[in-house]
């Protein structure tokens, strides 16, 4: 399926590490993104008092195509840049993948300790499963946010 503008990165995305994504549009130019470990859990970034990484505002600009997740808050700390590709070359099987790269402002050296915490940036495919919806006791999200059962990745065949 062809998506245009910012539904290109709508929906669930899996990396080689584990590495999750899940992309919630709010308006035409702007999304919510949750980042999760291989566990299946939101990372604790403790560069912002141990905040979960859920919810964080991604801005799309469509003329240039570039969709970037703020990991801190909008003109501080890091960006996670993504970009769309269908036909994934470095992937093995060619599919619909986001490539990904972090970046932080100049001014925020600090931060350089707390890269690592987002894992190896290997590209994210399209995962057909969605997370369910579970809370712990504490009211957290479940470690398992992906539905049991089948493989998560999909190879995209209905390209037209």
């Amino acid at each position: 399926m062809w998506r245009t503008g910012i539904e290109q990165f709508v929906g669930f995305w899996v990396s080689e590490s584990g590495y999750r994504l899940r992309i919630r549009k709010v308006r035409k130019d702007q999304a919510f993104v949750d980042f999760l470990d291989p566990r299946g859990a939101p990372i604790a970034r403790h560069y912002m008092g141990g905040a979960p990484s859920m919810k964080m505002i991604a801005h799309y600009d469509d003329y240039n195509e570039d969709f970037r997740v703020d990991l801190w808050e909008e003109g501080k700390g890091f960006i996670l840049h993504l970009d769309h590709e269908y036909d994934y070359v470095l992937d093995s099987e060619q599919r619909e993948a986001l490539e990904a790269a972090i970046s932080r402002y100049e001014r925020d050296r600090f931060l350089d300790e707390y890269y690592s915490l987002f894992g190896p940036l290997d590209h994210f495919v399209r995962t057909t499963e969605q997370p369910r919806q579970g809370t712990t006791a504490a009211g957290n999200l479940t470690r398992a946010p992906f539905a049991a059962g089948s493989p998560p990745i999909q190879k995209q065949n209905d390209r037209p």
